[in-house]
Formats: structure tokens, C-alpha cells, sequence
């Protein structure tokens, strides 16, 4: 899975981390859910982090579609609210 973190770049993240990644993802959402920035930014900066930790980078000059895009860690509620009503699915930011 290619995973693009807004503003950083691209990460090559195995399947077997998405199970693990979905829920800092719910924690996405319930923060979005009570309106807690700080949450948010908790939940955010932990996503980043295993997505860097776990992932491998990708070069820039490497031109790879992304399969997932998330936020990076100065996102608004605001912000990730409209990301997050614009996925149909309503999957979060990780498609379960």
C-alpha cells in the first residue's frame, strides 16, 4: 500500500500494518466526533509516525499513485472533517 502524507511525501507500507493503522484511524474519528483538536492532533501524529516507522520511503523523483492520503499532524478539525465527509464509504482515512 502507498500511503502520502500531505506535504511529506510517499511511504510503501505493508498490508499486514493496515489492521494496525486502522485504529489510530478510529481515534481519528472519534476526536473529529467530539470536536477535540487535541485529539486530533494526538491521533494525527501517531498515524504519521507508524506510517513512517512501519513504511519505507519512497524517492521524490519516483512517480507512484498513492493509494491512501492522509492529513499530516497541523490539520484542523475543520479540515479533516470535510476529508473525512468526502470518503462515501465512510471508511475514515483507512479503508477497513
Amino acid at each position: 500500500m502507498i500511503i502520502r502524507i500531505v506535504g511529506e511525501g510517499q511511504w510503501q507500507v505493508p498490508d499486514t500494518e493496515m489492521e494496525h493503522l486502522n485504529r489510530i484511524d478510529a481515534r481519528v474519528e472519534h476526536a473529529i466526533d467530539i470536536a477535540s483538536q487535541n485529539e486530533l492532533t494526538e491521533a494525527l501524529t501517531e498515524l504519521v509516525a507508524t506510517v513512517r516507522t512501519v513504511g519505507t520511503a519512497i524517492a521524490d523523483d519516483n512517480i507512484v499513485d498513492s493509494d491512501l492520503i492522509v492529513p499530516d499532524v497541523s490539520a484542523t478539525l475543520e479540515e479533516v472533517s470535510v476529508w473525512l465527509s468526502e470518503n462515501p464509504v465512510g471508511d475514515g482515512l483507512i479503508p477497513g
